[in-house]
């Protein structure tokens, strides 16, 4: 393999990594799970939705950054919620 490929690949690995650990972050304060069913949690709404784990995690991520930074723990579980359900259908 192409040495800068391979770079290119543990780059997307990492970055995907970080992406996927806040949103499990955000999943476990809004659910009040372990780490281990908020990855099962974003595990299923990848499957079911037939979304890339990495990009169910960006969008549960980026809902949670669009909110205000005073915005109370209710309303940023409720946007979180809100945007696995979107992936839910």
């Amino acid at each position: 393999m192409d040495p800068a490929a391979e770079n290119e690949q543990l780059r997307e690995a990492l970055s995907s990594r970080a992406v996927i650990e806040q949103a499990k972050g955000m999943v476990m304060l809004v659910r009040g799970c372990s780490a281990r069913e908020a990855f099962a949690v974003l595990v299923a709404v990848s499957q079911q939705s037939n979304v890339k784990l990495r990009d169910v995690a960006t969008v549960v991520v980026a809902t949670g950054s669009a909110t205000e930074p005073g915005l109370s723990d209710a309303d940023a579980g409720r946007a979180v919620r809100a945007a696995l359900c979107a992936h839910l259908g």
